[in-house]
C-alpha cells in the first residue's frame, strides 16, 4: 500500500511485573491482581499480563505483525513506538491503556462480576476498597498519559480516562487537567449515565463544548460494559469455555457478542438527543466493539424519526445517519467483513477506520494486509478513506 495509514486503536501493554515501576502503589496492586487471575485460570497465550518481559525484541516485519502481548516491541517502552509505526507504514496512532481499563472494571464491577472475571480475592488491595483502588490507579495512569502526551511530535497520542461520576463537574475537571497536559483524546465510560443523566442532557453540554473547542477526541472503547449488562446473563454451563483478553479477562462468547450494546445505547442518546446538532465539530471514536452494528443502528434511528415525527430528533436539519457519518468514526475488528458494511451502507463510507489493536491479540496477525484485501477491491478512494482519511477526523 502506497499511502501511510493512521491507526485509531492501539495500546500499551505493560506486564504485571513492571506495573509498579510505572504506576507506583496502584501498579503493584494491579500486578498482584493479574497474578491472582493467572493462578485462578492459567493463561498460556500472548494475552497473559503476568509475565516477565523487557522491551528488547528487535523491530522487524515479523515482530510487529506477528508477536502479541507484553513481549512485543514497544508494548512497554513507548519511546520505541515510533520505530514500530515507521516499520508498519503508519503515521499517527491513538494509544489506549490496557491495565487502566482492567482497573476501571475492578472498581465498578458487582461482587459477582469481580469473582467471575478476577477470582474475587481482594487481599492484595492493601486495605483499599475496589472503587478506592480504581480511582488511585486511574489518577496514576492519567499522570503517565500527561507525561507522554507529546511523543514523536504528536504521532503517538495517549488517550486519558474519564471515569463516570455522579457530578459532571468532576469529569470536566479531569478533562481540563488532561487538556492542559497536552492529551488529545479521552476515553469515556459507556455503561452508566454520565453525571446521573443522559449524555444529551444540558448539564453535559459544558463537557462536550470543552472537547469540541479544544479539538479533543471523545472515545468509547470495550471494557466499560460491566454495569450495562448483568454478568449473570452469561452464567450458564454452556458459557464456561473462557478465553482471555487484556481488557476483559475470563470472558466468553456471550460477553463478546454483546460488548457493543452499551456503546450502541450511548450513541443513540448522543444522536437522537441532539448533541451533534449542538456541537457539530465534536469528534467521537467507537473502538473494539465491532462495526457490524453501526449500519443497523443508523437505519434504526432514521426509521424512528419517521415513526415519531413530533420528536425533537425528527426536527433536526439532518437525519441521524448523517450525524453518524459526519461526527463518528468506528474501527471494526480485523476479522469482520468491513467491505460488506460499506457496500450495504455506502452513506457511512466515511465512518469506518483501520486499527491494529497493537499489541493485543484481538488485532490479529498481519492485520493491514488482511484488511487491505477486503477493501482494495472497492477502489482506491475507499481504500484511502478506510486506512487514512476517515481517521483524520480523530487526529486533528
Amino acid at each position: 500500500m502506497k499511502l501511510l495509514a493512521h491507526d485509531v486503536d492501539a495500546h500499551e501493554m505493560i506486564p504485571s511485573t513492571r506495573l509498579g515501576d510505572y504506576f507506583g502503589q496502584p501498579g503493584r496492586i494491579m500486578g498482584a491482581l493479574f497474578e491472582a487471575t493467572d493462578r485462578l485460570r492459567p493463561d498460556p497465550t500472548d494475552t497473559n499480563m503476568h509475565v516477565e518481559a523487557d522491551d528488547v525484541m528487535e523491530i522487524d516485519s515479523d515482530s510487529i505483525w506477528k508477536v502479541k502481548g507484553p513481549k512485543a516491541p514497544s508494548a512497554i517502552d513507548l519511546n520505541r513506538r515510533v520505530e514500530v509505526l515507521d516499520a508498519m507504514g503508519i503515521e499517527k496512532q491513538l494509544v489506549f491503556p490496557t491495565t487502566a481499563i482492567a482497573a476501571m472494571m475492578v472498581g465498578g464491577m458487582t461482587d459477582f462480576g469481580f469473582e467471575q472475571r478476577f477470582g474475587g480475592d481482594t487481599s492484595m488491595l492493601e486495605g483499599l476498597s475496589r472503587p478506592e483502588f480504581s480511582k488511585m490507579f486511574l489518577r496514576a495512569y492519567n499522570d503517565w498519559a500527561i507525561e507522554n502526551a507529546n511523543l514523536a511530535d504528536g504521532r503517538i497520542r495517549l488517550v486519558g480516562i474519564i471515569p463516570t461520576s455522579d457530578d459532571v463537574n468532576d469529569m470536566i475537571g479531569e478533562i481540563k487537567r488532561l487538556i492542559d497536559g497536552g492529551v488529545k483524546g479521552v476515553y469515556l465510560q459507556a455503561d452508566v449515565p454520565p453525571g446521573g443523566v443522559s449524555p444529551a442532557h444540558s448539564v453535559m453540554d459544558p463537557l462536550w463544548r470543552l472537547l469540541e473547542e479544544n479539538n479533543v477526541t471523545a472515545t468509547l472503547h470495550i471494557g466499560t460494559e460491566f454495569f450495562f449488562l448483568d454478568p449473570r446473563w452469561t452464567f450458564a454451563e454452556t458459557f464456561q469455555d473462557l478465553f482471555q483478553s487484556p481488557e476483559i479477562p475470563n470472558t466468553n462468547i456471550g460477553m463478546f457478542a454483546t460488548c457493543h450494546m452499551a456503546i450502541d445505547n450511548y450513541l443513540n442518546a448522543l444522536v437522537l438527543g441532539g448533541v451533534f446538532e449542538r456541537f457539530p465539530r465534536l469528534r467521537l471514536g467507537l473502538f473494539e466493539v465491532g462495526g457490524h452494528w453501526v449500519g443497523p443502528a443508523a437505519r434504526r434511528m432514521d426509521m424512528y424519526c419517521e415513526v415519531f415525527p413530533g420528536s425533537a430528533a425528527a426536527k433536526y436539519p439532518m437525519k441521524p445517519s448523517e450525524y453518524v457519518a459526519r461526527n463518528v468514526r468506528v474501527s471494526p475488528f480485523n476479522f469482520e467483513p468491513v467491505h460488506r458494511y460499506i457496500q450495504d451502507d455506502p452513506n457511512l463510507v466515511d465512518v469506518f477506520c483501520y486499527s491494529t489493536d497493537y499489541p493485543h491479540v484481538e488485532g490479529t496477525k498481519d492485520s493491514m494486509n488482511k484488511m487491505l484485501a477486503k477493501v482494495e477491491p472497492l477502489g482506491e478512494e475507499i481504500t484511502a478513506k478506510f486506512f487514512r482519511t476517515n481517521a483524520e477526523w480523530l487526529l486533528p
